[in-house]
């Protein structure tokens, strides 16, 4: 069952009591637009000196301190490296004062304290650029020593180098290092014109310790050096390393060569010269073996290949000497002249006395009188022109022979490619051999003691030599000759 208020309106001409008559008149206030207006007013006002009276009220703040940090490092930017470069700059380092909380100041880095210098637009040359500073958020810069600095800008240039490769150790014991071969050969080197111009090599280093065989393919990397052996900071090498090869053979020893001949000329035909296109070659084998070895002659030249006079060059093989691993080159090449036969005599060719066993006795050449012989030579017409007395040699040893006189079959040296008309018939000269502890006596005729010793010359020095011989090969070629057939000759055909 529902309740039901019922309100009855007031009668005409009824009366209200105190309080409902305020209520009326508050209703009539509050419905009229001009009240409305000067409460909104109000409100407003209300709310201005509010706020105004909180601003304007002192409230507590933070302190603001300032902090100076030194040797803050310039960084620069922008500038196109690849062609130009920043060859100097008056400073790299300034001096900032920075304000703000002090919270803040103790909360920031140093790293975090930038200071930017844009070469972006930097000309070549030496120009001032202003500086820029990148701080924390909060900070406040104050200010910044210096604010500018100056720098230098040049173009970068390259210029082509070739590479040099060095090693450092060394490889097995006995093992020698050959020929280093870098790949590739040449490099670029990019630096401002006045750096590059100090340039002086470029190079490598490659590790060869206790190798005993051939590096392949090392990388290596590239330093760029100048005049005084100092590395180039900041030159740009391309490329900035190479691959190298590194040889290393077995010990070897490098000897001169000999050639030997076979087979004859044809008749009439003599060697005018002979050239090969190497004079020494390498034999590779142990320590031992190449200690024993003074030349290689195991050359055969056919001369049977040739039919007439001029010059023809013919191939050679080489083959290693038994014991020995192998020889380097493995062929030559021999260019040989050959031209028509002449002969020349050449007079007064002095005989020299050898004795190199035993010092106590005194020889003397009695026959020839002389002391000279006189000879018959072949060979090419140039070669004799130019031959002379003292280009050959005659030589009496007597070093195993016992006191008394002997005829003596002597040594003849000749130049190379000259030979004797009559080699196969046998020099010889009487020489007398006398102790050398009894005294001797002057020959009156001859200006010698009697035993082929010259009052003014030394034991075994021939008159009109000036040279003595030692007990070595006689001087001049006897090393380098070959046998012309003559068992006291020694020449070439």
């Amino acid at each position: 069952m529902k309740n039901y208020v019922r309100i009855q309106p007031l009668k005409k001409n009824a009366r209200c009591s105190g309080a409902g008559r305020g209520l009326i008149k508050m209703n009539k206030w509050i419905n009229n637009n001009n009240f409305a207006k000067i409460l909104a007013l109000a409100v407003s006002v209300l709310l201005w000196s509010m706020v105004h009276w909180n601003n304007d009220t002192p409230t507590p703040t933070a302190k603001i301190d300032t902090r100076i940090i030194e040797n803050v490092k310039v960084q620069p930017y922008g500038l196109d490296e690849k062609k130009y470069i920043l060859s100097a700059m008056d400073t790299d380092r300034v001096r900032i004062e920075i304000k703000g909380k002090k919270t803040d100041l103790l909360s920031a880095f140093s790293g975090e304290y930038k200071i930017k210098l844009d070469l972006s637009n930097a000309k070549v040359g030496t120009s001032t650029l202003p500086l820029s500073v990148d701080i924390p958020k909060g900070l406040e810069i104050v200010n910044i020593q210096p604010s500018t600095v100056t720098v230098n800008i040049e173009e970068r240039n390259t210029a082509t180098f070739p590479v040099t490769i060095v090693t450092k150790g060394a490889p097995a014991e006995g093992y020698q290092i050959g020929k280093i071969t870098p790949q590739p050969a040449t490099v670029k080197v990019t630096l401002p014109e006045s750096e590059l111009r100090e340039v002086s090599k470029v190079q490598g280093t490659v590790t060869i310790d206790g190798e005993d065989g051939s590096v392949k393919e090392k990388r290596i990397k590239l330093t760029a050096y100048d005049k005084k052996g100092q590395e180039i900071e900041g030159a740009v090498l391309d490329p900035s390393t190479v691959t190298a090869d590194v040889m290393i053979s077995p010990p070897f020893k490098e000897i001169p060569i000999e050639l030997q001949y076979t087979g004859k000329l044809p008749e009439g035909l003599v060697i005018s010269k002979a050239q090969p296109n190497v004079t020494k070659v390498k034999l590779y084998g142990s320590q031992e073996e190449l200690a024993g070895v003074k030349s290689y002659t195991n050359i055969s030249v056919d001369l049977s290949q040739i039919t007439q006079a001029g010059t023809i060059v013919l191939p050679v093989d080489l083959t290693a000497p038994s014991g020995f691993e192998k020889i380097e080159p493995s062929s030559l090449q021999v260019e040989i002249t050959t031209v028509s036969n002449s002969q020349r005599v050449i007079n007064d060719i002095p005989i020299t006395i050898k004795n190199d066993d035993n010092s106590n006795l005194q020889a003397k050449i009695t026959n020839p009188a002389s002391q000279t012989m006189s000879l018959t030579l072949n060979g090419a017409p140039g070669l004799l022109n130019s031959l002379t007395k003292d280009d050959i040699q005659l030589i009496a040893s007597v070093g195993n022979l016992k006191p008394g006189t002997h005829e003596v079959t002597l040594q003849v040296v000749l130049p190379r490619y000259i030979s004797r008309v009559d080699q196969g018939s046998p020099l010889t000269a009487t020489i007398e051999i006398k102790d050398n502890s009894t005294p001797a006596t002057t020959d009156p005729e001859t200006g010698t003691d009697g035993i082929g010793k010259d009052k003014n010359q030394n034991q075994g020095t021939h008159p009109g030599t000036g040279t003595e011989d030692q007990g070595g090969e006689p001087d001049g070629t006897v090393d380098n000759q070959e046998p012309s057939g003559d068992s006291g000759d020694t020449g070439t055909n």
